[in-house]
């Protein structure tokens, strides 16, 4: 009996195996990382325009990323330990296999998810959101600066606008935000929306 091509058929399936788990361990482990050196600089390539006074995306686009890239690791590992001892047909399998699309499809969101300011006015775009959203500084109905009491120290928290249309959005006050705060109040102020301060 010649058991040759079913010994090769196995030791490939093995090493697929291998290279997956290995694969997906190399993602969770990096998980942090990953999102850090990757996300910002394809986001500058790709959808940064000329002209902006601050463009980012939220501390929440990198989190989502790494839990996305972490969730896709554990999937795979899922699958491979599905597939090998074969354990809970059918249904398991749709589920993991559904659970790695899912990560993957918000992995991919993420590069998607940011927000800037510039002259024209403000512009985002959310992690579910394929379209990016754009509003006027003439469009902006109201701009609030929230304040955090922490241990009796007050710290700016988020610049939160809100749009004639309803829509409201916050950009966090850090660094990279306070560079381009004194241009966004000076508009703010040619257009007759005043900055209201308040604690949280």
């Amino acid at each position: 009996m010649n058991t040759s091509g079913y010994t090769i058929t196995k030791k490939q399936k093995t090493d697929i195996n291998q290279i997956l788990v290995t694969t997906a361990i190399i993602l969770i482990l990096s998980a942090i990382f990953i999102p850090v050196f990757l996300l910002s600089p394809f986001q500058a390539q790709f959808y940064k325009p000329e002209g902006t006074w601050i463009f980012e995306a939220p501390k929440s686009a990198y989190l989502t990323f790494s839990i996305a890239l972490a969730a896709i690791g554990i999937f795979i590992i899922a699958g491979v330990w599905l597939h090998s001892a074969e354990k809970l047909g059918a249904i398991g399998k749709a589920l993991v296999g559904a659970g790695f699309l899912f990560s993957l499809a918000t992995a991919i969101l993420s590069f998607d998810y940011y927000h800037y300011i510039d002259k024209k006015g403000v512009h985002f775009n959310t992690l579910f959101s394929l379209q990016e959203k754009h509003y006027e500084w003439s469009e902006i109905k109201q701009a609030r600066q929230s304040v955090i009491n922490k241990m009796g120290i007050m710290s700016d928290d988020e610049l939160i606008f809100t749009f004639q249309d309803g829509t409201t959005y916050a950009y966090p006050l850090n660094d990279n935000i306070r560079k381009a705060r004194i241009a966004t109040y000076y508009e703010l102020e040619e257009h007759g929306v005043e900055l209201i301060r308040e604690t949280d």
